[in-house]
Parts: structure tokens; sequence; C-alpha cells
């Protein structure tokens, strides 16, 4: 009974039920947290119609009269996680605040044939609770939430970095590893023997289990990566015929209509206790192997199949803080005949719109490609409205992955009109330990310098698929952290910096064009810039081992023009960072 009265505590951490209203809200009731919107309607089961024939869509009005449609989801008993019902009458919708003051809201729920995916469905028919309406109050956010809680939502604001509610930007440092995640043992309806077994130690008392003493393995992966400075992770929400098998939202492998509810809510109290430490999920909707699933299944170029499974995933996980929605991996490398035959241009453009009109904020909508040595899926995707950003695949060995393609396409997508968010999300690698010093020059630093909003980290040699000990790989995330910390910790304004060609091809650098310059010496050696006249702090730091080293007093330059900046503080043949700000 404890850890029921847990899971029910997390998941109903306010009930207020108003008068002449039939919803449950439930949640904090606070700008920036989740709010949860229940009722009780037609009883239903894990079965087709369920999910094609019914349609809950919530439309909040917010304080200063801007309306929000959020699709909403069937949710069994309410707490299906806990008790692993596949039926029940509890129908349900996520509301993510940003603005404190008085809401209001109207249920609309409709029943008939294929409902769910009507381009205009007839809300006058509507049935059970349609027409519930009410008002709340948001509190303003509390500065002192955990993880992305006191910072809002986070979105695409036609930029080449996310951004906040609170303004603050985002440098994403993420696992792209094991991208079979959610294989987890302790998830229902998963057949996996993944049980994170070294992370079980690195669950807190307080945290989330579910099902008496479930969850402490993965719940602590998370954790780690907190630890180690981690602020994304990239997994399948869907590899049924794909590397994993074992990663889907339904109860079985083709069972593509009929969703299980307690493993549903079981992701999301993963992803919930993400947004409290504070690391995105990137969310994977295919993968090169079953792109094509659902269109070899029933035939078309954009199966019904697809839709619901988009309208789904938006309703259940569209309130998250911060997220990442991925169209798929290796989208387009048609490397087998059925489910893994190329995803076309067209289609991916399709697929980005269908999912961008469910989603109410400004989302962070992407696709990947593949294999490493080729990015030509993008070439048709500049300026589409749907993608704000890609996932990148290259090649840690080669700078020309990690530097000059991430550069073309920020000043490619940027000359569209619709500059987009790139990560170089897979520095693919062969051996399962990359030379760390190589992969940090080509893949993290080149990938910084070029202006990337953020790198993931890939383990080679087919251990993407069998990784459980995270700990392994901590020289990387120790490097990456390093990086990250060298811009936040400084207050360097990243999201302003602009790559610029230095003197010296062995260096890249990336300026505001007015107080800060970065110079990265890829091979050490000693620096030459440019300057205009003025004052300037000169501060070295090494990427190896994290280190500042400021040079003393500030260094003056009395005319614009060429200036000799010295060279690294020791080890003058390996990288360096040299920090310049103008006083």
């Amino acid at each position: 009974m404890k850890h029921l009265a847990t899971f029910l505590f997390l998941s109903l951490t306010i009930s207020v039920t108003l008068f002449a209203q039939q919803a449950k809200i439930s949640g904090e009731l606070k700008a920036y947290q989740k709010l949860t919107f229940s009722w009780e309607g037609p009883h239903a089961a894990e079965e087709e119609k369920t999910f094609l024939d019914y349609r809950l869509q919530v439309v909040f009005t917010s304080p200063d009269g801007q309306k929000m449609r959020i699709p909403g989801y069937f949710a069994g008993d309410g707490i299906a996680g806990e008790t692993g019902v596949s039926a029940g009458n509890i129908w349900r919708a996520h509301l993510l605040p940003l603005v404190p003051g008085e809401w209001a809201f109207e249920a609309r729920f409709i029943q008939g044939e294929q409902v769910a995916i009507s381009q205009d469905p007839d809300w006058s028919q509507g049935s059970a609770f349609h027409g519930d309406t009410g008002s709340f109050d948001i509190l303003p956010p509390d500065a002192s939430a955990p993880g992305f809680l006191s910072n809002g939502k986070l979105q695409y604001v036609g930029e080449h970095f996310l951004q906040f509610t609170d303004e603050s930007y985002f440098l994403k440092m993420g696992a792209n590893s094991p991208e079979v995640f959610l294989e987890y043992e302790e998830f229902d309806g998963t057949s996996s023997e993944r049980s994170y077994a070294t992370h079980v130690k690195d669950w807190k008392s307080g945290d989330p289990l579910w099902q008496e003493n479930k969850g402490k393995g993965i719940i602590g992966v998370i954790n780690y990566l907190k630890s180690q400075g981690i602020n994304a992770h990239y997994f399948m929400l869907m590899n049924a015929y794909g590397d994993g098998k074992q990663a889907f939202p339904w109860t079985g492998h083709d069972a593509y209509y009929q969703y299980d509810l307690s493993k549903l809510d079981q992701w999301q109290l993963l992803f919930d206790h993400m947004m409290t430490e504070g690391v995105m999920p990137q969310l994977v909707l295919s993968e090169q192997e079953n792109q094509s699933y659902f269109e070899h299944k029933e035939g078309g170029e954009f199966a019904t199949a697809r839709k619901i499974f988009y309208r789904e995933m938006a309703a259940r996980f569209g309130y998250l803080n911060a997220v990442t929605w991925n169209i798929g991996e290796e989208s387009g490398w048609d490397n087998e005949p059925t489910y893994g035959k190329g995803n076309t241009t067209a289609q991916r453009r399709q697929f980005a719109a269908y999912l961008k009109q469910l989603l109410p904020y400004s989302e962070l909508i992407v696709v990947h490609n593949g294999p490493s040595d080729t990015d030509a899926i993008f070439e048709g995707l500049v300026g589409d409205s749907a993608y704000s950003g890609i996932s990148y695949q290259g090649n840690f060995e080669d700078p020309y992955y990690g530097y000059e393609r991430i550069l073309h396409w920020k000043e490619e997508s940027a000359r569209s009109g619709k500059p987009w968010v790139v990560s170089y999300d897979e520095p693919y690698t062969n051996p399962e330990f990359p030379d760390l010093e190589t992969w940090s020059k080509n893949s993290l630093w080149a990938a910084l310098m070029a202006g990337a909003a953020g790198v993931e980290f890939y383990i080679g040699k087919g251990r993407d698929l069998s990784i459980e000990d995270y700990q392994l790989y901590e020289a990387y995330w120790q490097a990456m952290t390093g990086a990250k910390s060298f811009f936040l910790d400084n207050d360097i304004p990243f999201q302003h910096l602009k790559p610029f060609e230095v003197q010296d091809a062995e260096i890249w650098g990336l300026s505001d064009e007015n107080q800060h310059h970065v110079l990265y010496l890829r091979e050490g050696g000693e620096a030459n810039l440019r300057l205009s006249e003025g004052q300037y702090m000169l501060r070295w730091f090494d990427p190896a081992l994290g280190e500042s080293y400021n040079t003393g007093a500030p260094v003056g330059v009395p005319e614009t023009g060429l200036v000799h900046l010295g060279h690294p503080p020791t080890a003058n043949d390996k990288s360096w960072v040299l920090w310049l700000q103008r006083q």
C-alpha cells in the first residue's frame, strides 16, 4: 500500500473538482508544471475501435485570450501504470500552462467511425462529457522547482537554438545510445531482460516507482546522467521489426491499434522524472528498418495507423517541458524492400506537418539522416514549415561532417527564412570507445564551433543496442559536460555567436562580432586574430581536463589590426580553447 500511495501522490498531487463541471484537475496549479484533466466517460478497452472511433479534444483559453487545442486519450482506470488494467472509463488530457492567471477549458468528445483522424470532425455530435467547461487559476512559476519545471517550455523561436519560456537558451549534451532505452524489463508488455542493474544504486528515496518496487534501474539511469551533466537522451518509441524489436506502445508487435495503457502510463512516469531532473527525451518515431512499417501494412503514402500513432504520442507526451520529436532515424535509407523501404521527401513533409498540428506548442521537429556519409535527405526539407531542425549523423573520424556539413545546413536553412536547430546526434563510430581526443576534436568541438545546438554521444560496435552500464562512458560524458560548462559557467552567449574564418586553417572561430571571441586551436600552436581597438581579457581552456587559465591583466589593443595572442600555457601540441572578452 505504501508504494500505491506514492504512485497516487505523484500522479494526483492536487485534485480539484469545481462546481458544475465534470473534469477532475490534478497537478500543481503553477505555471510551467503539468496539469491533468480527467473525465468519466464511456467504458472502453485496449481495442481498435477505442483508438479509432473516439476523439477527445480540449480547448484551453489562456488569461490573455489565446486558445490551445490539445488532443486527449483513453486512460483506462486512470492509474493503469499501477493496476495494469486494460479497460476503464477515464479519458484524459494534459496541459502545461505557461502564463499565470485565470484559465478556462471546454471538453469536446465525439464518437464515430474513424473520427480520431477526421480532418473536419462534427463536434455537434458530441456525447458523454462533451461540452464540459470550467475555469482554474494558475499561480506564477516556482523558481525553486526542480529541473525544467522552473524554466517553462522549451520551444523553437525561429533561431538556431531552442529557448525556454524564462528566456534561457538550451545547449544540448546528450546520450545517443542505447536507442533501445525503453526495452526495460519492468515496463508492462515488454519482453526484455534489460534491467540497468548497475544504476539501481542511483535511484533515490522519493523517486518514482510503480507496482510495488519497479522502475529503480531505469529511473537510476536518468539520475546518473543528470549527475554527469548530461541533459538529453535519444531513443525509439517504436522499434517493432527494427533493431531492438521490443519497444513499442502497443500490446504486441503488430497490435498497432491496441495501445498498452499501463506501459504508456509507466513511460509517462519516466518522462515526467526526466523533466524534474532536467533531461530532455528525443522521441524517435521510427528507424531505418521499420520506416515504412505502417504503409507496408495498410498501403498508401500515409497510413491511418501512423496517424493514430502520432496522435496518441502527442496526446500523452506533448505537454513535456522539453522534448525533441524525431520523425525517424536514418529516414530515406532504402536498405530493405518491406518495412525498411525508404521514406520519400513528400512523406517526410506530410509526417512532420501532421505531427505539428497535433502539438500545441512550437516544438522541435527533426529527422535523422543515414548512412553516415550522406545527408541528401535534408535538401528537400530546407524551408519546410514543419521542420524546425535536423538530427545529424556523420563520422567521428572526419571533421568535415562535424564542422563543414553542420555549418552548411545552418547557413542553408537561414537563407530559406527558417533557421534550423542543428544537433550532431550521431557522430558514427565503429569502435565502442573511440579515441577521446579525436572524438572531442572532430565531433564535439567541431560541432560547437560550427554553431550546433548540441551534441550526443553514440556508442559503436553494436553496443548501441546492448549497453546498460552508462558508467563505462564517463570520460565522454565529462568531455561533453566540460564543453557545456565552458559556455554556461562563463556566461558566454553561445546563442549569439557565429562561426568566422581565422587566418590559420587549424583554428575555428566563433564571435558575436563585439564582446566575445572563442577560438578552438585544433592542434595547439599559437593564435593570431584581427581585433578592434579595446581592452581584452584572455582565458585559456583545456578541453581534455576541463580546466581554465586566466592570463592575468587585460590585453590592450591600441588600434584595429592583427594581434598575436600567444600560445597555450602548457602542452602546446594538443587542442585548446581561447576565449577573448572585450572589457
